[in-house]
């Protein structure tokens, strides 16, 4: 097996069917008041203070040890702040974040009035509007479209009392058809983006997740929870793990948190998620790199399953 060492955001075939997709396992919450800027920024990785309408980030929310929470998209709006994060993980980023308003005004909402749809399929326009082609580029409208990592795929936000008018209007045009849930989260996972469900809250450091190579993470913004184990980290060169993108052989669907083994018995990682799309499996593992790469990945359990490095780019 000839893997490629350096961890990064896997490639996505070059073109894509146009697909709507109704449940991308995301929501949102809102971050508003005159404080939300400096509130976020004392909490996330990244530098909210660079953040514009038309530019968001991947951010990381971390707990003191510097251990990811959750990771999140953060997307700059005229009332404030917009957190795109996993539902699984919403109610208990939302409380942990309450804990740290204290006086400052900040609003935080659950964000329910938007629903967040996927769009793939679309390389030049959407709706009469020119698509941007950077990582987490923001158009912005009656409804605001962001541009994920990988291969035209697109999140479409759309306020409550337009979905309907809006979804009859796009699955009208010649081409469109719908996209399943799993089919979805597999090009998610495909493309490198670090999701992950509760299992995995507060197991791995920024880094781990690939989080500073996605943009994610500022070195010279200041204080943040867990700031001081994460810029360690970075300045002393001391990340053990990385986030890899891998396909399974076998028929079942490996859980997060699998041991991933080098060998028959050796330990090198785990699963951080998994799906499966027309008898293909995609995972994200994270695995030790500090020895250099494991050759013979497979997963812990009674099959033994073998598993392959994706390519990266």
């Amino acid at each position: 097996m000839i893997v490629d060492p350096t961890p990064a955001v896997a490639a996505e075939p070059a073109k894509l069917p146009q697909k709507l997709y109704a449940d991308t396992g995301l929501a949102a919450i809102g971050v508003n008041g005159v404080d939300a800027a400096g509130f976020l920024q004392g909490q996330l990785t990244c530098n909210v203070l660079d953040l514009s309408e038309s530019q968001a980030s991947i951010a990381a929310f971390c707990n003191a040890k510097g251990r990811v929470i959750s990771t999140l998209l953060v997307v700059k709006t005229p009332p404030g702040f917009l957190l795109i994060l996993p539902l699984a993980l919403r109610d208990s980023v939302y409380r942990k974040l309450r804990m740290y308003v204290l006086r400052s005004k900040v609003e935080l909402t659950m964000d329910d009035r938007l629903k967040i749809f996927g769009i793939t399929g679309c390389a030049s326009n959407f709706n009469d509007r020119t698509l941007l082609q950077a990582d987490f580029a923001v158009s912005t409208g009656p409804e605001l479209l962001l541009k994920l990592p990988g291969s035209e795929r697109f999140l479409w936000l759309v306020p409550e009392h337009e979905v309907a008018s809006q979804v009859e209007k796009l699955t009208g045009q010649p081409g469109f058809t719908h996209g399943s849930p799993a089919e979805w989260r597999y090009h998610d996972i495909a493309s490198g983006l670090p999701w992950f469900g509760p299992e995995q809250s507060e197991q791995h450091i920024p880094q781990m997740l690939n989080i500073d190579r996605l943009g994610g993470i500022s070195f010279n913004k200041g204080c943040y929870t867990g700031q001081e184990i994460v810029a360690r980290t970075h300045y002393l060169g001391k990340v053990k793990r990385a986030l890899f993108v891998a396909a399974c052989s076998g028929a079942s669907q490996p859980q997060p948190g699998a041991a991933v083994l080098d060998g028959d018995t050796q330990t090198v990682g785990s699963v951080l998620t998994a799906a499966t799309w027309e008898n293909s499996t995609r995972l994200l593992l994270v695995l030790q790199i500090v020895d250099g790469m494991p050759k013979h990945l497979i997963l812990d359990g009674d099959n033994h399953a073998q598993l392959t490095l994706i390519s990266v780019q």
